[in-house]
């Protein structure tokens, strides 16, 4: 019995180590968004006590309004800025979009809101350090024996 919970074990290691191995950076940026999308409806949930569906209106409508933010800035902004000053610029109008959109969904105060627009990133920034520690350990080639 116990050798088979050992071979049916390994053989578990063994696809998820495939699955690993064959996600490729697609599969990882579709996990890490959904992993990011959680973290932000979680976030909101216990910063501003909201109901989940409200805490995944914000999950949803403050990235995308970021993603234009990213885009206009790019596309107006990028031959004139340095890269250092688009970063910066980029990331205060983030905190902004992020505070605002707080502010409008929640009806939450601007000091609440921007603990969520600081807190927030930092957790994401958690889950994709883990998420790229943890591909990358078991992307690599290793050889399990079954016996």
């Amino acid at each position: 019995m116990t050798k088979y919970i050992v071979k049916s074990y390994l053989a578990l290691i063994n696809r998820f180590e495939a699955f690993a191995k064959n996600l490729g950076s697609f599969g990882l940026a579709v996990i890490y968004t959904i992993g990011h999308i959680w973290i932000a409806i979680l976030c909101a949930a216990f910063i501003f006590d909201a109901p989940l569906n409200l805490a995944a209106i914000d999950a949803f409508i403050e990235p995308v309004m970021n993603g234009f933010w990213f885009y206009a800035l790019h596309k107006v902004f990028a031959e004139i800025l340095g890269k250092i000053t688009l970063t910066i610029v980029y990331t205060i109008g983030h905190i902004f979009i992020a505070t605002t959109c707080a502010v409008i969904i929640f009806s939450a105060t601007v000091n609440l809101a921007a603990i969520d627009a600081f807190v927030e990133p930092i957790i994401n920034a958690f889950w994709f350090y883990f998420l790229h520690s943890f591909y990358g350990a078991h992307s690599q080639k290793r050889e399990v024996s079954y016996e």
